[in-house]
């Protein structure tokens, strides 16, 4: 389990410190307006920027301690800027930097529906493309493709997946992500500026503002209203889905 314990930065960008952790199993949404945070938390949950306050930990020892081999297989990012380099096939992209057989990574490739982009370049991807691109590049580093897989309580963050999507695809990214959280016991977390693919798919939000958590919980509980319409400025109802109830986020005329 990956840990938060009063941890934080106390230099720009500023994050006030907090205590939390990532459960296996759940789709957290990171949330707020832009400059609250988000990104600064994604890059101390990965490691990437330690903390210089408090810790954060993965199984109990501290990330800055793990063998890098070792935290790859456990832990993986997206990050919000792409940066694909080389024009390399998208096979040999999605399977850069792990041991994955063959059908492993078309398993993989699968997943994010890229088997009909496997042999094209990755600097002729579109934008969207090139994103599922890196999630699958992700998830191959965790070893997704295997039938059988050996590291438990496995960290995936995600910095805006869906920024670059359609609306059906953003659909269909959001429902694996959930169900590999569920079927696979992940611990997923991804920043998301729509609401309601937060509301409609996370297990749980981290509402963020102005460097500091300021609520957690279900969708139900942190995203409320009045909370939403003074944190982004914005006028804005919240009322219910039909059919599961969960939080609908809707602009005022």
């Amino acid at each position: 389990m990956l840990s938060l314990v009063e941890a934080g930065f106390s230099r720009p960008p500023t994050l006030a410190p907090f205590s939390a952790c990532l459960r296996p199993g759940e789709l957290l949404a990171i949330v707020g307006p832009n400059g609250a945070g988000k990104s600064t938390l994604l890059s101390l949950l990965s490691g990437f920027r330690r903390p210089e306050q408090g810790s954060l930990c993965l199984d109990g020892m501290p990330l800055h301690r793990w063998e890098p081999a070792a935290l790859a297989r456990r832990r993986a990012l997206v990050a919000q800027a792409l940066t694909l380099g080389f024009d390399w096939p998208v096979r040999e992209l999605v399977a850069l930097g792990s041991e994955a057989s063959a059908a492993e990574i078309d398993a993989v490739l699968a997943l994010l529906d890229l088997e009909a982009l496997a042999e094209r370049g990755a600097l002729a991807l579109s934008g969207g493309e090139a994103q599922r691109v890196m999630i699958a590049r992700a998830l191959c580093q965790l070893g997704l493709g295997r039938s059988e897989r050996t590291e438990p309580g496995q960290v995936l963050l995600l910095d805006e997946p869906t920024s670059a999507l359609d609306i059906g695809q953003q659909q269909r990214l959001m429902r694996l992500l959930r169900r590999l959280a569920q079927e696979h016991r992940l611990a997923i977390a991804c920043v998301l500026h729509d609401l309601n693919l937060a509301a409609r798919y996370a297990h749980r939000v981290w509402l963020l503002e102005r460097g500091r958590r300021i609520a957690a919980g279900t969708p139900a509980e942190v995203l409320d209203g009045r909370t939403l319409a003074r944190v982004f400025d914005a006028e804005l109802t919240v009322g219910s889905r039909q059919d599961d109830g969960s939080p609908l986020v809707l602009l005022a005329p």
